[in-house]
């Protein structure tokens, strides 16, 4: 047998296996769904807003990782720093929600700028170790200032009048604030879509990415566009900060508790794919809320207690990295030769 032909015989066991692997889950949701349809529902709910908060910081940081190269471990202290902002705001100065919402992500976008000005900058074409090490070192320093200016005392913010009622569902109600956070990220992500895919702004950032040196032959101005870029990668994580810290609080260990799945992410969709944070925020997001619930379900029909895995929900995360990396090593829409 050809060479051609063991591959393609081989790309048609894959997938045939992964219609398998999808019909396998579509039975097991059916089966959750119809044992406990409101807790299902709710579940999903759940799933689509943490998953989409996943999206917004792991947006942010993909752009910074694959328009500079720097693994920046400070992202998750400046989503923190979008919900303290909005404590001082509000619950301080008094003012309204809608205004934090567009003057805290802002003041995070200053201070990812004045971040990557002052330090990692001058890190661009050193190994990525160095670049990590430096935001490490950033993210430690942010989050102990948070402490000194605010406190250690988890903190709140009144959720607005609007926002503060349910909304029925049928089967369940959810809270207005988590549907409104879905739609907020969503458009975040249209936002960015469009101006990196359909702007002379976003063609001259990707022919930059492609060839730094040809562009700057080409009269771009590529440190500009940069920073730019930086400052949007910080108000994307800003925005997710305000949007969790007025849905459940802030704590200054918010940002530690995001950043690790948050990378999970981006190595599941693929270092330097937006599209592919996008697709492995939703996933996991569902996969982490789901999952418990489908196999307790399972264990009430079947009788089989053991299904029912305490705490699987916290190992889903890495489970899927596991199994796309296996699959795909270099996630699911990872570009080749990108970072190796």
């Amino acid at each position: 047998m050809s060479t051609s032909s063991s591959r393609t015989l081989g790309l048609d066991r894959l997938s045939a296996g992964g219609a398998a692997v999808w019909g396998a889950i579509a039975l097991l949701l059916l089966v959750a769904l119809a044992v406990e349809p409101g807790l299902f529902v709710d579940q999903f709910v759940g799933g689509l807003v943490y998953g989409m908060t996943l999206v917004l910081i792991a947006l942010g940081l993909s752009i910074i990782l694959g328009l500079l190269g720097i693994v920046n471990f400070a992202h998750g202290a400046l989503f923190m720093l979008g919900a303290y902002f909005t404590y001082q705001l509000m619950a301080l100065w008094g003012l309204p929600f809608w205004v934090a919402l567009v003057v805290a992500p802002l003041l995070v976008g200053l201070v990812g700028v004045l971040m990557e000005r002052l330090v990692l900058q001058w890190l661009y074409d050193e190994p990525p170790l160095a670049g990590l090490l430096a935001a490490f070192g950033i993210a430690l320093m942010i989050q102990e200032a948070t402490r000194a200016i605010w406190g250690d005392t988890p903190l709140s913010v009144a959720t607005p009048a609007v926002l503060a009622q349910s909304a029925d569902l049928a089967v369940t109600t959810v809270a207005r604030i988590r549907l409104f956070s879905v739609v907020v990220a969503a458009l975040v992500v249209l936002g960015v879509y469009l101006l990196i895919e359909r702007t002379d702004f976003g063609l001259s950032v990707r022919a930059g990415v492609q060839d730094r040196e040809m562009a700057g032959f080409l009269g771009i101005d590529m440190p500009r566009r940069f920073v730019l870029m930086f400052f949007l990668g910080a108000v994307i994580a800003g925005i997710g900060g305000v949007l969790q810290g007025t849905a459940v609080g802030m704590s200054p260990t918010m940002g530690q508790q995001y950043i690790i799945i948050t990378f999970v992410v981006v190595v599941v969709g693929g270092i330097g794919s937006l599209f592919g944070s996008v697709v492995a925020g939703l996933l996991i997001g569902e996969a982490v809320f789901l999952t418990p619930l489908v196999l307790r379900s399972l264990a009430d029909v079947t009788g089989v207690g053991a299904l029912a895995v305490p705490g699987i929900g916290g190992l889903v995360p890495y489970l899927v990295m596991i199994l796309v990396l296996l699959v795909r090593p270099r996630g699911l829409y990872g570009q080749e030769g990108f970072m190796e």
